[in-house]
Order: C-alpha cells, then sequence, then structure tokens
C-alpha cells in the first residue's frame, strides 16, 4: 500500500505536459538544399528522419519522468509496512504527546478517572516510540510546560507521565498547539505528529495546524452524571430591626437525568456545622441557604460542598467573611443629629456611631473607624478634601450620601470623586428597574421591577451602576467607594420604606468596612496588604509583589484577611467534540492505535525516486552530446 505524507505536491504533477507541448509546437523545420538527383538523398533523410523521431521520442520520455520522479519525490511516497511497527527500521520521528488535565478529567469512568486513563494511553504510546525518535510532552498547565517541556531523544520519561495532576487553571488549547508545533520545528525532522489525550471536553479552538493532529479519546461518555455547588456568599437579613446572617449557595446538576437525596454540608472554621438533602430535576441550578450562627469577631472560613463521586473536583465552594458586631462608624456632617431613615440602618449595622459636625480630625484619627460616610457637610474646606484625597490614594473606601442642597462645588469635587457628571434634581418618581447583579453590593437583592424612588440627582457616569432607573443611575461604586445620589432625608421618597432599602444599605456598609469579602476566581489578581501569604495546604511566602494570581483553590491569608478562591467551572458542565472540521485534525475513535504514526510506517521511497531522476537526467545529456558529435 503507497501513501503520500505531501498528498497536495501531487498537483504539480500536470507539469509533465510541459515537455509534451514543446515537443509539439516547437520542432525545427530543415533547411531546404536542392541537387539535381535527390533519390539517394530523400532514401537517406527517411532513414534519418526515423532516428530522430526515436531519439526525440526517448529524450521526451525521459524529461517527462525526469519532472514525474522529482514532484512525487516532494510528495513523499511511501510503502506502508506492518512489521515496522514492531522495530526501529523507520525514519525518525518528532511526536508531541499533550495531556488533558483540565479538572473535567477528575471525572471518574468505571474505575479511573479520566486523567488515568490518559497515562495509560501515553505509556501504549510510549511504548511504540523507538529510542530514535524525538518526542516532547505537554499539558494545559503553562507553568508545567516551561518546567518539563523540553525535547526528548527517544522514549518519553514514565516517571514524568505519572506525575502529571489535575491543574485547576489552564491555558487555551490553541496556545499549546502552537507550543507543540514549534517545539516540532526545532527538531528538524521530517515526520511530524501531535496527539492530544482528552476527554473530549469541547474548547474554542480557531487554529490553522501546520502538522498532523489526532484526537485521542480517553472514554466514549457523552452524559456526565456531574453536581457542582457554586457562589457560596453571606445574606445578611432584617427581622425584625435585627441582622441574621446566612449562607446562600447554588448546586447545578449539569447531567440530563434527576438526581434523589443529593447531600450538601456546609463547613466552617474546621467543622461540619450543617449537613442536610435535597433532590434535583435535570439540568437544574437550586439555589440553597443554611443559617449563619457565629458570634465570635474576626475572620471566619469554610465551603459549602455537594457530595458527587463522579467529579468530585468541583463539588465545594469556598467562602470568608470578617465578623465584626460594632464597627466604628464615622459621619461627617453638619447636622446635630442623624436623619431618621440613616439612623434606622446605623443601628441595625452597629451600636458605636461617632457623629462629626467640625473638622477637630486628622487622617490618622480616621484610621480607627471601619466606615466613612459623608452627609449633608456644605463646605468642603480644602483640609478636608486634601483627607479625602489622601484616603482615595490609600484605597480607602467612604459612602457619600448626596443631598438636594449640594453646592457647584461640591458637586464638581464629587464628579471627580466619582467619575461623574452632575446635571439637575429629579423629584419625579421613578421605577428602579435594573440592579447590577455582578456586584457583591446587590448581587443578591431581589429584582426592583415595582419598587419607585424620587428625589435624587441626574447624572452621567462611566462608573460602576449599581441600581438604574431606566437611563439614570440611583446609586454608584467608584474606586470601591459608593456613592447615593438619593436624599435619604426626603420624606417622599418610597426607596426608604420598601424592606429591601435596608439590606442594600447594609450591603453598601460591608462593602466600605475595611474588610472585603470578596470570592476570587482561579487567575484572578489579588492585592495583597503584606509581604506574607499563606496557601491552602498551610504553606507560606514572602513576596514583594503587591498582588498574587492563584492558581489552586482554597483559603488564602494575607495579613490575617482570609480571602476565599474558586474555580470559574467552565468544565462543570461537560460539552463533547463530536466532530471538529479543521485541516490536519482527526478525532479518533476505539481504534487510535492503528491510525498514529502513519507517517514512519513505511519504505519511504523519495531518495530512490531523486536518484533515478538525477541518472535520467544524465541519460538525457549523454543523448544529447552523442547527437552533437555525430553532426560534427
Amino acid at each position: 500500500m503507497i501513501s503520500f505524507l505531501n498528498s497536495g505536491i501531487l498537483l504539480l504533477s500536470s507539469a509533465i505536459i510541459i515537455p509534451i507541448l514543446i515537443y509539439l509546437f516547437a520542432k525545427k523545420k530543415p533547411h531546404k538544399v536542392i541537387f539535381s538527383s535527390i533519390r539517394f538523398i530523400k532514401e537517406s533523410q527517411q532513414k534519418q528522419k526515423r532516428k530522430i523521431n526515436l531519439k526525440n521520442l526517448l529524450l521526451l520520455l525521459i524529461r517527462i519522468l525526469i519532472i514525474l520522479f522529482t514532484i512525487l519525490a516532494i510528495a513523499r511516497p511511501a510503502i506502508k509496512a506492518d512489521f515496522l511497527k514492531k522495530g526501529d527500521a523507520h525514519p525518525k520521528t518528532a511526536i508531541v504527546v499533550i495531556i488533558d488535565n483540565s479538572y473535567s478529567m477528575n471525572y471518574l469512568v468505571d474505575t479511573q478517572t479520566d486523567l488515568e486513563k490518559a497515562k495509560e494511553i501515553t505509556h501504549q504510546i510510549n511504548a511504540i516510540i523507538s529510542q530514535n525518535d524525538n518526542t516532547i510532552l505537554l499539558t494545559l498547565n503553562n507553568n508545567w510546560n516551561n518546567l518539563h517541556s523540553g525535547i526528548n531523544i527517544g522514549k518519553l520519561s514514565g516517571k514524568l507521565i505519572d506525575e502529571i495532576t489535575i491543574s485547576p487553571q489552564i491555558i487555551a488549547l490553541e496556545d499549546v498547539i502552537k507550543v507543540a508545533e514549534q517545539k516540532l520545528k526545532e527538531t528538524h525532522l521530517p515526520n511530524k505528529e501531535i496527539y492530544f489525550i482528552t476527554d473530549m471536553q469541547r474548547q474554542e479552538l480557531d487554529i490553522k495546524l501546520e502538522f498532523p493532529t489526532f484526537f485521542i479519546p480517553t472514554s466514549f461518555v457523552h452524559d456526565k452524571n456531574n453536581i457542582s455547588c457554586q457562589n457560596a456568599t453571606i445574606k445578611h437579613e432584617i427581622v425584625n430591626r435585627s441582622m441574621q446572617k446566612q449562607i446562600e449557595f447554588e448546586i447545578v446538576n449539569h447531567s440530563k437525568k434527576s438526581q434523589q437525596d443529593v447531600i450538601y454540608e456546609l463547613f466552617i472554621d474546621g467543622n461540619t456545622v450543617s449537613q442536610k438533602a435535597t433532590d434535583l430535576l435535570p439540568e437544574q441550578n437550586k439555589k440553597l441557604s443554611l443559617p449563619l450562627e457565629i458570634e465570635i469577631p474576626g475572620w471566619h472560613s469554610g465551603y459549602a460542598s455537594v457530595k458527587n463521586e463522579r467529579l468530585i473536583f468541583d463539588n465545594r465552594n469556598y467562602f470568608s467573611f470578617h465578623l465584626d458586631p460594632n464597627p466604628e462608624v464615622l459621619l461627617i456632617t453638619d447636622l446635630q443629629t442623624i436623619p431618621p431613615a440613616l439612623e434606622s440602618i446605623l443601628q441595625i449595622y452597629t451600636e458605636n456611631i461617632t457623629l462629626i459636625n467640625n473638622e477637630n480630625f486628622n487622617y490618622e484619627s480616621l484610621q480607627d473607624y471601619e466606615n466613612i460616610i459623608i452627609y449633608k457637610k456644605q463646605i468642603l474646606s480644602e483640609r478636608l478634601r486634601s483627607i479625602l484625597r489622601e484616603l482615595k490614594e490609600n484605597k480607602r473606601k467612604i459612602l457619600f450620601i448626596s443631598d438636594e442642597n449640594l453646592s457647584k462645588d461640591q458637586q464638581k469635587f464629587v464628579s471627580d470623586y466619582f467619575n461623574c457628571e452632575f446635571q439637575q434634581f429629579n423629584g419625579k418618581n421613578k421605577n428602579i428597574d435594573q440592579i447590577n447583579k455582578f456586584h457583591p453590593v446587590t448581587k443578591l437583592l431581589k429584582e426592583m421591577n415595582n419598587i419607585e424612588v424620587r428625589d435624587f440627582w441626574d447624572v452621567k457616569s462611566n462608573s460602576n451602576i449599581l441600581l438604574r432607573s431606566k437611563d439614570l443611575p440611583i446609586a454608584l461604586e467608584h474606586n470601591n467607594s459608593i456613592l447615593w445620589l438619593f436624599d435619604i432625608q426626603s420624606l417622599q421618597n418610597p426607596f426608604l420604606l420598601d424592606p429591601v432599602f435596608p439590606v442594600f444599605a447594609y450591603n453598601c456598609l460591608q462593602f466600605i468596612s475595611d474588610h472585603e469579602n470578596f470570592s476570587y476566581k482561579i487567575g484572578d489578581r489579588i492585592n495583597l496588604n503584606s509581604h506574607e501569604l499563606t496557601f491552602p495546604d498551610g504553606a507560606s511566602i514572602t513576596t514583594k509583589m503587591i498582588f498574587y494570581s492563584p492558581t489552586t483553590t482554597g483559603i488564602y491569608f494575607n495579613n490575617g484577611n482570609a480571602i476565599a478562591v474558586n474555580l470559574d467551572y467552565t468544565e462543570s458542565d461537560f460539552n463533547r467534540w463530536n466532530d471538529l472540521k479543521i485541516k490536519n485534525i482527526q478525532l479518533l475513535n476505539k481504534d487510535w492505535k492503528d491510525k498514529i504514526m502513519q507517517s514512519r510506517y513505511g519504505f519511504e521511497l523519495w531518495k530512490y525516486l531523486l536518484i533515478a531522476a538525477l541518472l535520467l537526467f544524465i541519460i538525457e545529456m549523454l543523448v544529447i552530446k552523442s547527437e552533437e558529435r555525430k553532426k560534427r
């Protein structure tokens, strides 16, 4: 069986028509010579003509064969020989093996995970590789590749294959393939192939491939029976003028089958505090909540989890929060008493409220307060402006509450502080029709389609809008400080009487406190407040960097702050590759062993074809020189 490794070159074989066209249209006409008697001359010419025609046809055939053999040599024909699979008598081959180590490969199929099956397949490929081949081993983890992606002469390291583990943080497959192609070019070998061993979890792939690439499946499961736990958040509820906290989280059934008696639990500060069970419909996303009964001040952390043995990697969702029953709150204002609506909220939030209606404070004294609120401060002196600018530069957060009588000077300062532009004060009733579901302050609030608001400032802004009425912002967040555009002293504002307002206000106060309760994802940048960072496994490092991008999930500690880091959960919902129409990619099946390494299983004939073309060229020259000597 003959195959061509560069089959596209065969299109050039049509070039053999060139010498035929030259032969047909470029014949030389003999000169006419007149003799008195030409009978013997004509007989001699006819004999000579027959000899010339034979030589011309021979030269034509030789030239056709030279062109044909050269093109065939470039196309690299090979006669397939099965016995080469068992020996080393084959051309050298450069092979890249890419092992998919994304967390979906942690899925348990029968008695093995997809990653364990991938390692087995890699060992089987390694058994076929000879000591003359060049090999490269890659994964979907960039840090691992930087350490271990060298070019090997001969087989891959079996120990290195076995040491590959699941990576929560992966890079795009097309980026890994680009690295693989660059490594193959460095080998300078004619035979090059790439093998991607995967559970066939679909990824975005928009790439032009230079070398044959084979996708080898670890299993043929199309619907994975997976359940994940996501979006664990501290939720505040005000009941009878007291604050109650609970952990709210989501359990997602990624399967098309219903799940019964699914156990979920809450784990806080090293202890399991609650455990329950629920049923899930096919592809259901179910919100659950468990009460949080903690009174000890300080940082607390833990996780909500669901029990699912098929894929355990996405079963936990971590959270952290700081509990301070009575944080210190400072209200900077010209008023002698706190407006009722604001006082009601502050009394729920804390018992420690300080009201300052003079400027007997400085930047250092403000460090004693968890929250700083500015309301109805008619004159912003240069000293107060300087303190506020210093707070902003040092990333301290404030809550600025607008009022109807903001002066032009105040408007300008607030506009610069919050990146907005004041227009006019609006005394008409408007519906709050949009909330920011992606911001920590508002993501747990219910929809506000029937809540009205009035007595607020119309502004234009590019900041984060927390609440909106059509095109008009009601509350903004910029550089972690918050601006309320409504006057909290208004007696006609329906929003202040709605049950959602206390929760919104409480969330704002929590947000501007010194303790962030954010949940990060792997790869996010965490701002560091000190040089020491403790990892989830207890290991610590000292760094001079001002930020860190986590690569594993869990609870990190920095400057005493607990930081929760979770997955992005993109691989929890399994979406299988069934077809991939990209040139040079083949999706293989259970017979993958018979499809790989085809470029090396055969006697390549290109050397012999080039030698034959050279010999024919020499014969052509000899024929032509022989004819020239006879003419002389």
